[in-house]
């Protein structure tokens, strides 16, 4: 349940998070700021742990953001993503919402690399990660089996992210160079903080303000992120709707279209509802489901 990026330490909500509020009496969850040289390639270090007393599945619903993420995990009674529980994870971009069924109780730690963090640290390509949860071992090494074994063994959990993030800065370290040299991660960068903002809702100003042409920055997100920039643009503005409904900004839907950059409600309307599942007027009443 990957975390928001905060940008400072402290509680915080499961980034995206749909519904919130249908989670607040099962899952803890918090974040951390992560220092230099690790913040390189890693937004934060975040944690949940979850426990629900009814036999009934439940079932959170999660609009994340365009990264990777590294978590240990264990769950009691069995498995996960269709993975047995404990383990080291690798979780690439996912395209669509992420609802996993928790099992009874559980707990996760996890690091959110930074867009195209994960792609800069191991110069590799992610596109074959996108929409897929694997064995981390299958993308770091069987060096991350020993650090996950350490994370799991440990019930504080300031000692937890310690040895997390001691196990990817012994990765980054012979890499550090590289990656600071690696213009195309620095424009994919650039490109995500200017995304980020509501003053821009199509991709054309944004590669203007980074001195390259829009088939540049496909090819540098395609390799780094997994994803088109105009998807990432996308995602981004569909957060924003989330966001503002979950505050109550959003009654006027027409208004939150065109703040976001929508033609029209009807835009605003579709795009919504193409990922989350129930357009905005119903996702507004609460509750996965309502209005279907």
């Amino acid at each position: 349940m990957p975390l928001e990026d905060p940008r400072r330490s402290g509680p915080a909500r499961p980034a995206g998070v749909l519904w919130p509020a249908r989670g607040q009496d099962v899952y803890d969850v918090g974040q951390e700021q992560v220092s230099e040289p690790i913040t390189e390639v890693v937004s934060h270090y975040w944690w949940v742990r979850w426990r629900r007393e009814s036999v009934r599945p439940f079932r959170p619903h999660v609009l994340g953001h365009p990264v990777a993420h590294l978590t240990v995990e264990d769950a009691e009674g069995g498995r996960m993503h269709g993975v047995g529980m404990p383990s080291a994870l690798v979780h690439g971009l996912l395209t669509r919402v992420f609802a996993p069924d928790l099992p009874t109780a559980g707990r996760v730690a996890g690091v959110a690399f930074r867009p195209g963090g994960l792609a800069a640290l191991l110069d590799r390509d992610v596109r074959d990660l996108t929409d897929r949860i694997v064995r981390a071992a299958d993308v770091l090494g069987p060096r991350v089996s020993e650090a996950a074994q350490a994370v799991l063994g440990e019930p504080d959990e300031a000692t937890r992210r310690q040895l997390l993030l001691a196990y990817l800065l012994e990765v980054l370290d012979p890499q550090l160079q590289r990656v600071r040299e690696d213009t195309a991660y620095a424009t994919v960068l650039g490109a995500v903080d200017l995304m980020r903002a509501r003053e821009h809702t199509t991709l054309a100003p944004v590669a203007d303000r980074l001195h390259v042409s829009t088939r540049t920055l496909q090819r540098m997100f395609a390799r780094y992120v997994g994803a088109s920039p105009l998807w990432v643009l996308r995602r981004y503005r569909l957060q924003d709707a989330a966001r503002a409904i979950d505050t109550g900004d959003g009654q006027d839907l027409a208004a939150l279209a065109s703040d976001l950059g929508f033609a029209d409600q009807a835009h605003l309307t579709r795009a919504f509802t193409a990922v989350v599942g129930v357009p905005p007027s119903a996702y507004r009443r609460g509750g996965p489901g309502s209005g279907q």
